[in-house]
Formats: C-alpha cells, structure tokens, sequence
C-alpha cells in the first residue's frame, strides 16, 4: 500500500481487491502455496461479499484486514525469505515455494554473490552537482528572475541614499556589497533546498529486484560493473555471443540502478543486451553541461561488451532509453552527438523534452531516421502534472520528438524518415517501470490499479518488438 496516499470517500472495489490481493504476483502465490486453511479462512471472511459493501469499509476496518493478512506467520516467512535470497543463500530455506514462485531462488548452488551496499553522497558532492543546474533553472524562472531584480533594486536603493545623506562616494562600495549579499544568499538557499530533497528521496530497489539481479549474476547472466550494470542473453548452443540489439538505459532520478532489473532480464532473455548505467552516489543527472554523455555511454558500451566475463561480446545495433529524468540523458546525447549511428531511443515514464536548464538539446526531429518508443501508465501524476514545466509540456514534447506515423503505418519504420510511437499501459504508474517506491518526490505519484509485474512485462514487451521488429 502506498505511504502518503490520502483515502477518498469512494474507495473503489477495484482498489480494496487490489491491496488485499498484493501487488506481488510471487507473493501472492507463495500465500495461495502455504497459507493454512485457517489464515486463508480468516482473511477471505474479511472480503466484502459485493461491491457495494466495500463503500461502507472505513479506514480503520481497511487497516485491519490488512493487517489480518500482512502480519500472519506466512507473511512473516516470506519476508524472512526475501532476507535470505538478498543475501545470496542458496540453502534449503524456500522448500515449500510454488513452480512460479521458486524462480526467485537459483535453480542451482552457485558461488555467494553480495551486492555492495551503495553509499550516501556527501552533502558536498550534490551541491557540487545541483550549483550549475540551480544557477540555469534560476535564469529561466520568472520568480527567480524576479527575486533576483528585487536585489538588485534593493542595492540601487541603498546607492542612492548613500548619496543623499553623506554627498560622497566612500559609502558605495559597502552599498554596492549590500547589493550583491542578497543574490549569493539566494542562489545558497536555492542550492540547499535542491540538494536536500536529493539526499532525503533516494528510492532504493525493493529486496525482489536486488534476489533477481543475485541470481543473474550468480548464473553468469549478469555483471556489476564500475560504469553499469550489463544483463546478457542466454548464450545459444554455438556458444557465440553475437546479440542483435543492445539497449543502454539510464535510470530515473534519485532511483537505484538495480530496480530496474526485472525489466532488464526480460529483455536479455529476448536477445537484447541491456546496459544499465551507473549514477551513483548522487543517482541523478540534474546537466548535461559538465557530463560528457558521448564519452560514458561508450565507456559503458565498451565495459559491457569487454568486461562481460568468459568471452567478448558482438553487438550488431546499439540503441538508447531511460525513465523519467533518465529519458533526458537517451535524448540529448542522440540529439546531439550520436543520431548518426543510434536509430533507436526508448522513453518511459516521460512527457517532457529536455530545456536549457538540462541541456542546449536541438529537436529530435531534426535528426535523420531516429525512431522512438515513449512508453506511459495512464495513472502517472508525474508525467501529467505541469507543475515544473508548465502548460505547454505536452505540445512541445511532440512537436520537438519526431513525429506519430500516420495512419497507414505500414512500412514507417524503413521509410528512412523517423517516427514516435506512442503506448500507454492501462492502470500502470511512474514508478511501476522499475521495482521501487512508492514515489512522492517531486510530487505524489498516482495510484497503480494493475501488479507490478504486469506492468514491467508490458513495459519489456512493447520495447522488445519495437526494438527487434
């Protein structure tokens, strides 16, 4: 259940059946798996017998049906379960898993594997980070503009009665510093506030997306690597490791790299090469100013094909994505650098085209034969909310991306021209595309009414026929 989401009067059936279901799908087997008849008992009794009913269900009764299932002994082994896998125990502690449910354990006895944890960034080393992105989101702010001429006025002022009470110019100095003082101080705070909602909102993996990533690795099907995390596909009786697609993807703002895991072996186990970058500590590219992007991606990209393990990896066709701000850093450097060898850029969670505050990023249009895939849920509040970026978001989002095929779309995408291909996934929100949250920062995300696996398995669907068809 999400924190921080107010209740509504009209508490939908669809919603209670949701939460008391799980938005787990291994969860809820293992409960179907080894729930007594007893516990299974006492929480369907808890069911409302018809939707009506469920209107008449008040928070309170909602919490304690809730409770009734969360903090049952087999809930309690679960979450002991997901403690062990996080570690890497390959020991016999799921013995009563379901078929679906024991793919969250090796299905052999591989070496340990223990993810480092990630460390915290100094304070330091994100206002480093967050001054330049501070300093170009004041200069396009119109209540930072205005703050700052309220400045300036206030110095001019103090000038000026420095002169008519004393007739000379030894004061205009200290009046000229009283001037300059408020900016400085502005910019600080502004800096402070940034930096402090980045400290304080950093999304870590839930313990599923780290198990699954454990277990990748531990089959040789993953690598951490300094720059990246790289999932490869199954290598095929040849032994070749020959892949016809590679995607490198960059995470969303403030969310560890490793959330993305799910998504990311689905589309390895289609063939595609996935390459998950790296922006720890900080988890966040607030510019692309004082961040090379052409140079990292081809270090990841060189990383991921070299450092793989037992043998080099051939890649035919890179392409690019990311989520939420990480769809910024896929755009710029296509716009900008690499349009003419990356055809491909995947988009999730994204309605927004980079501004100058992130980068001097020239339309995607423009480019020659880029096609693109923007992937949302109909329930993201982030995506749709204009709060940051103003009514217009949306209409220079598409007017700036290449353009929709038209209808007789037969073709498109070998016409030489490129196109946007625009699917929304019903029920799903902003951060369903990876395995974290709940989101709240910068704004409330909005309430997902599908399980979270189904929305990453459509998320990695549609991304894999877009990128392989």
């Amino acid at each position: 259940m999400n924190k921080g989401v107010s209740w509504e009067n009209s508490f939908s059936y669809q919603q209670y059946d949701r939460m008391m279901r799980g938005g787990n799908d291994k969860w809820g087997d293992y409960w179907l798996k080894n729930a007594s008849v007893k516990e299974a008992a006492s929480c369907t009794s808890l069911q409302p017998r018809t939707k009506r009913h469920v209107a008449d269900v008040d928070r309170k009764e909602i919490a304690e049906r809730l409770k009734a299932k969360y903090e049952t002994d087999i809930a309690r082994s679960y979450r002991e379960l997901l403690s062990l896998l996080a570690d890497a125990d390959s020991g016999p502690a799921a013995t009563n898993m379901s078929p679906k449910s024991a793919s969250l354990q090796p299905t052999s006895q591989p070496a340990k594997v223990v993810l480092p944890e990630e460390p915290l960034p100094t304070m330091n080393e994100i206002k480093k980070q967050t001054l330049p992105f501070a300093l170009s989101l004041m200069m396009q702010s119109k209540k930072s503009k205005f703050a700052i001429f309220a400045c300036g006025l206030f110095g001019v002022g103090i000038i000026f009665s420095v002169q008519q009470r004393f007739g000379c110019h030894k004061y205009i100095s200290a009046a000229v510093l009283a001037m300059t003082v408020g900016i400085p101080y502005y910019i600080h705070n502004t800096v402070k506030m940034i930096a402090t909602g980045i400290l304080q909102n950093r999304q870590d993996a839930y313990k599923s997306a780290k198990n699954l990533l454990v277990e990748r690795i531990s089959m040789g099907r993953a690598k951490r690597l300094e720059n990246c995390d790289v999932y490869y596909p199954p290598l095929p009786k040849s032994g070749e490791r020959i892949a016809n697609v590679g995607l490198v993807f960059y995470p969303g703002a403030l969310v560890d790299r490793t959330a993305y895991s799910p998504v990311a072996t689905m589309l390895s186990d289609r063939g595609i090469v996935v390459v998950v970058a790296n922006l720890e500590p900080c988890r966040i590219l607030l510019n692309a100013y004082n961040y090379n992007l052409k140079e990292k991606l081809m270090r990841m990209i060189s990383d991921s094909i070299f450092l793989g393990g037992d043998g080099i990896w051939e890649v035919n066709e890179w392409t690019i994505g990311g989520h939420s701000a990480g769809a910024f850093a896929a755009i710029t450097v296509v716009a900008q650098e690499m349009s003419s060898t990356i055809k491909k850029i995947v988009l999730f969670g994204t309605g927004s085209y980079p501004d100058k505050s992130f980068a001097d990023c020239r339309p995607l249009r423009e480019t020659t034969g880029v096609n693109a895939l923007v992937i949302n849920g109909s329930n993201d509040a982030i995506v749709k909310s204009t709060v940051f970026t103003g009514p217009d978001k949306e209409k220079v989002f598409r007017e700036k991306m290449p353009p929709v095929p038209p209808e007789s779309s037969a073709g498109v995408a070998t016409s030489g021209r490129g196109y946007t291909y625009f699917e929304t996934i019903d029920g799903g929100n902003h951060s369903g595309f990876a395995s974290y949250g709940p989101q709240t920062f910068p704004i409330p995300d909005g309430i997902r009414t599908i399980t979270l696996e189904e929305q990453q398995k459509r998320a990695a669907e549609l991304t894999a026929d877009f990128l392989l068809g």
